[in-house]
């Protein structure tokens, strides 16, 4: 079979999340002798922009689609590009794969659903995140409020910085076309010219209005998917709320390549009473995912009972000011900030812990990092909410604390060193699913007609 994957990212170039979960498919899906691409946005100097480069990684070819992202002066052109929309139908036409499976369209186009959906290709999607209806992905605002619903006002003030650096832009690149046309025209004259197309900017761009379009438009795309897959009940919840008929979502739980946890040497029941006790925690370091909640809360363990490792990195403008701001926050000598590291020596990582920490202000849906630490046979310590409390109960390995309380991150802490039982009733009651279990679903759905 020729399947075509759509992702917002692939490694070695991101590794996060649901990148490293394509790439676990796509790399299966090839060894079992499939014809496996996958298209996905990245940078690359030297080409001209949307253009395709071609890569091979582990036997499976990606085509790399240069985005620098230029011109973006609308909230549109932040979730669709008409441009990527004709070069992934060029795309289609030259592979004629018999499946296209997306897995995300952030630095893409949600306009491939529609186009692959024209084309008459079998069009299956996973749900990873809110990106279908929330400009930044994750239902949670710059100012960490979590939105329990989704209110368009809300989301206007939330977009409304950005919206406004792209008025300046769209003012910075707007009078060039037309300073031809007013020459010798006075000053008021000039301004008066300008009025009217300004405010129809600012009526179409300002407010709910253009909130109101991305949604629309992207529940629109979502539905032109033959099945939507979710790994999470709690997500699929999300979407129903906003309009996807239930019957449309079937719940798929991320399977996972456990043979690096496999090659570990077995390690033998933990004594209750070896100090210290090593946590950790793994991912990229935002404030959404409370890296700077798990240093607070640490803060109060005594010191020589417990260590802590950060193995992760900032990303974004201001990503050494906050890692700055985490290391600032700690006075404790037991934590230690590992930077980056390479998600395929997970298993070696985590095998170097005692328990796996995932302290996310924001719903995390289904975090691979919970799943690793099922496959490490480690507890967990996560927040009460979103897929994590789903997760931590379909595991049976987790402590849960109150979200965005340090307080309670810290109560959850102490437990490791205070309740000797808790190593035994902490074990995982079951496995996670395979990579391979779930590539035997997907082939079956792709089949389906």
């Amino acid at each position: 079979m020729r399947i075509l994957l759509v992702s917002h990212g692939y490694p070695p170039d991101q590794m996060a999340g649901a990148e490293v979960y394509t790439w676990s498919v796509a790399t299966e899906q090839a060894r079992r002798g499939h014809d496996v691409h996958v298209l996905a946005p990245a940078k690359r100097d030297g080409h001209a922009e949307h253009a395709l480069i071609e890569e091979q990684l582990d036997g499976v070819r990606v085509h790399r689609l240069n985005q620098h992202f230029l011109g973006i002066d609308r909230l549109e052109k932040t979730y669709t590009d008409p441009e990527v929309d004709r070069v992934f139908e060029a795309l289609l036409a030259r592979l004629k794969p018999q499946v296209v499976h997306v897995q995300h369209t952030i630095g893409v186009s949600a306009g491939v659903l529609r186009v692959a959906k024209r084309a008459g290709v079998r069009l299956v999607m996973t749900l990873h995140d809110f990106w279908p209806h929330c400009a930044r992905g994750q239902r949670m605002t710059q100012q960490l409020h979590l939105c329990e619903k989704v209110e368009p006002w809300r989301c206007a003030l939330c977009v409304g910085r950005k919206r406004a650096a792209y008025f300046v832009r769209w003012l910075g690149e707007y009078p060039a076309g037309r300073v031809r046309e007013s020459r010798g025209k006075n000053a008021l004259a000039k301004a008066l010219g300008f009025a009217p197309d300004t405010l129809r900017y600012l009526a179409a761009e300002t407010w709910t209005a253009p909130i109101l379009r991305r949604n629309a438009h992207m529940l629109d795309a979502l539905l032109a998917a033959d099945v939507l897959l979710s790994p999470s009940n709690f997500l699929s919840e999300r979407f129903v709320e906003q309009g996807v008929p239930r019957e449309r979502i079937v719940f798929s739980e991320y399977g996972m390549n456990d043979a690096p946890f496999r090659a570990l040497a077995p390690r033998g029941p933990r004594d209750p009473a070896q100090r210290p006790v090593r946590f950790g925690f793994t991912g990229t370091l935002i404030p959404n995912k409370g890296p700077d909640l798990l240093i607070e809360a640490f803060q109060a363990l005594p010191a020589g009972a417990a260590t802590l490792d950060i193995f992760g990195a900032a990303s974004g403008p201001t990503a050494a000011k906050y890692e700055a701001q985490l290391r600032a926050l700690n006075r404790h000598p037991g934590v230690q900030f590992r930077g980056r590291f390479d998600n395929r020596r997970i298993a070696q990582i985590l095998g170097e812990l005692d328990v796996v920490v995932v302290p996310s202000r924001w719903w995390e849906n289904a975090p691979l990092t919970i799943h690793e630490s099922v496959m490490a046979r480690l507890p967990l310590v996560t927040a009460d909410h979103g897929g994590m409390r789903e997760l931590g109960e379909r595991f049976g390995n987790a402590v849960l604390f109150r979200a965005g309380d340090s307080a309670d991150l810290t109560r959850a802490l102490r437990r490791f060193l205070d309740e000797p039982g808790i190593w035994r009733e902490l074990q995982p009651r079951r496995a996670v699913r395979s990579v391979s279990d779930d590539v035997d679903g997907l082939l079956a759905l792709y089949a389906a007609t």
